[in-house]
């Protein structure tokens, strides 16, 4: 008889925690620089339950997990874990924290509502913008630096869905502009990119599977089902470009490279024209390996947009596996020299024959690495062995005028203690050794994105903590 093999994403450091818990004072070594008060979060999938865990399970989809740590003053005051629970229990997003019109905000794709969080964790509510956001909203929306402006692509997981849904959002959380834009077959849009003037919108060939629809709906799902988007070879491969602020008449298709791209590093206006576009890219996703994004590893690469020659070109700048870029956000749509990102591949860990081959060998958490755009030199910080990191945090220094002038966050899982921290480096110089390290009551299970909220983003609300 055959032995089945288990489900990767739900064993080892993917594997949920059951238990919400708060601790005080946690240890730390080193020195927490002084001037980091605010709220380190980080967000995830964290399914419980035979609804969420069965046969058809996907990295992507489970109840979301936020994790927070509170730092002041040179200390680590706090770490909670809090489900996301909206009111709505179909409605919990597991993708991405972040603070916007002084909210707190979860947030995920596909139709998903972002779910409002008090600064403590302890309170949440659905939050739609006065029903703006109704339709649901992006993981990734992009955040202008110089005017506070939130600018969004959304897309619905459902069939005959063949519009997405552009949205801008003044400062204080209020929309102020939405259009649809026509695209065929219900694409997986993940994440934008945005310009000081433009938006680029990407329209890549995975798509929605009708047969993975059909499956769930009779209650057979197979491999990788509860996400049914796939690969989709005759869907073609192409970005949209249209002014901020634009309408489906003034978008422009031009073809793009065969590849998908989960996310953007960032994007800028280029003196002729063009628009530099830097992206982590696969050959592909979802057609070989259904459980999570194990085609093969990702890479960083430079899409060059040329709306007055027509052209999409591409620079592969590395060959090193990444994922989960970051830039200093006040470089946000402006131009870029520095990305910080999370090094991926089948060597982070070791896995059992059965469970590699199940992820396709490729997707593995790893070390932290910061790529010079310029020079194209790769610096990598190894935490030891078994230890790796997912994304990183970029924290801009007070006052600080060099792009690199900050601190890194992120958090490292230990894979000899099965537990986590949340480890500082200097931006600068992130091969030296870590600044602090805040040790965590539990480990943080391998999950998606997060953001460091200062004190003075959030809205003078109860339950400050």
């Amino acid at each position: 008889m055959a032995t089945a093999i288990r489900n990767p994403y739900l064993s080892g450091n993917f594997a949920p925690v059951s238990e919400e818990v708060s601790v005080d004072d946690l240890p730390v070594t080193g020195a927490l620089p002084p001037e980091l008060n605010g709220r380190y979060l980080r967000i995830g999938p964290n399914p419980r339950g035979s609804d969420e865990t069965g046969p058809g399970h996907h990295w992507f989809v489970g109840q979301g997990m936020v994790h927070g740590v509170r730092l002041r003053d040179g200390r680590a005051e706090w770490y909670r874990n809090r489900f996301v629970d909206g009111g709505d229990p179909a409605n919990s997003p597991n993708t991405n924290v972040l603070a916007h019109g002084g909210r707190l905000l979860a947030l995920v794709e596909g139709g998903g509502t972002p779910v409002a969080i008090s600064p403590d964790l302890a309170r949440m509510s659905t939050w739609d913008s006065e029903g703006a956001l109704s339709r649901g909203f992006t993981a990734h929306p992009k955040i202008d630096p110089a005017t506070g402006e939130m600018h969004s692509i959304s897309y619905r997981i459902s069939p005959g869905a063949e519009n997405l849904r552009y949205a801008v959002m003044d400062a204080t959380g209020k929309v102020t502009h939405t259009a649809d834009l026509p695209v065929p077959g219900v694409p997986m849009v993940h994440d934008m990119a945005m310009t000081a003037t433009r938006i680029v919108v990407l329209d890549l060939p995975v798509t929605l599977s009708t047969q993975a629809v059909d499956r769930l709906a009779a209650g057979a799902p197979q491999s990788g089902d509860a996400l049914p988007m796939r690969w989709d070879e005759g869907h073609p491969s192409r970005v949209g470009v249209l002014p901020r602020g634009g309408t489906a008449e003034q978008i422009r298709w031009f073809d793009a490279p065969r590849a998908y791209v989960f996310h953007v590093l960032n994007a800028y206006d280029a003196p002729d024209g063009s628009i530099v576009m830097d992206v982590v890219r696969y050959d592909t996703v979802f057609r070989d390996a259904f459980r999570g994004p194990a085609d093969g590893l990702p890479a960083l690469a430079r899409w060059t947009i040329a709306p007055h020659r027509g052209t999409v070109s591409e620079q592969v700048m590395s060959d090193y596996g990444v994922e989960w870029p970051r830039i200093n956000q006040d470089r946000a749509g402006r131009p870029h020299r520095y990305g910080w990102l999370g090094g991926v591949g089948p060597q982070s860990l070791r896995l059992s024959d059965d469970v590699s081959r199940d992820r396709g060998g490729a997707f593995e958490p790893g070390p932290l690495v910061k790529f010079d755009t310029v020079t194209g030199e790769v610096t990598a910080h190894h935490f030891g062995a078994g230890r790796v990191t997912q994304e990183p945090v970029f924290v801009a220094r007070p006052g600080a005028e060099r792009e690199e002038d900050g601190w890194i966050l992120s958090v490292v899982y230990d894979g000899n203690t099965d537990r986590s921290e949340l480890v500082v480096l200097d931006a600068a110089d992130v091969g030296a050794a870590p600044l602090a390290r805040v040790h965590l009551p539990r480990r943080v299970p391998f999950g998606f994105h997060g953001n460091w909220v200062r004190d003075d983003e959030l809205g003078a609300q109860p339950g400050e903590g």
